[in-house]
């Protein structure tokens, strides 16, 4: 199991750009203020793209979770756009108050970081997240690999559009 926060400690995050994912922030151009209500991010890192959504859809309530303590403390040192808060804790062990709360969920690569034998796992956790009629919007890797990163060499580790 991969240990997150001792890559932040590292200061060896790849994943982090140091901006919002370039997906999400097209799908916002196109669809500005569609998300209200509430919204949980999974795995939301330093909150990039938290504060993206929070910028188009200014009434939503936005919680980022996020494993690492390292990454949920520097997340929250910038400043609050909206309504966004971050929760430090594990998306496969929610407290009952984050059970059938959300309106949306936003997800950016936590299923390709987790190890593939956990995403049955993912789908049970996210899908119990989920109000009923819940909206799910994601990025995921369907090939990660390169020179340098090969199956099984993960996080992160692809997934095909039928396992999606």
């Amino acid at each position: 199991m991969t240990d997150w926060e001792q890559h932040y400690l590292d200061e060896h995050t790849p994943w982090d750009k140091g901006e919002a994912a370039p997906p999400l922030l097209d799908w916002l151009d196109a669809n500005p203020g569609r998300i209200l209500g509430k919204l949980l991010s999974p795995g939301c890192g330093l909150g990039y793209d938290l504060r993206a959504i929070a910028t188009v859809c200014p009434e939503a309530e936005l919680v980022g979770l996020e494993i690492s303590p390292t990454a949920f403390d520097r997340a929250r040192e910038f400043a609050v756009v909206g309504h966004e808060r971050y929760k430090l804790g594990d998306l496969f062990d929610l407290p009952a108050s984050m059970r059938g709360t959300f309106d949306w969920i936003w997800e950016h690569t936590c299923f390709c970081a987790i190890e593939p034998e956990m995403r049955d796992d993912y789908v049970e956790a996210v899908a119990s997240a989920l109000k009923p009629r819940g909206q799910f919007l994601g990025v995921f890797y369907l090939n990660p690999y390169d020179d340098d990163h090969a199956p099984g060499g993960g996080p992160p580790h692809g997934c095909s559009p039928e396992e999606v």
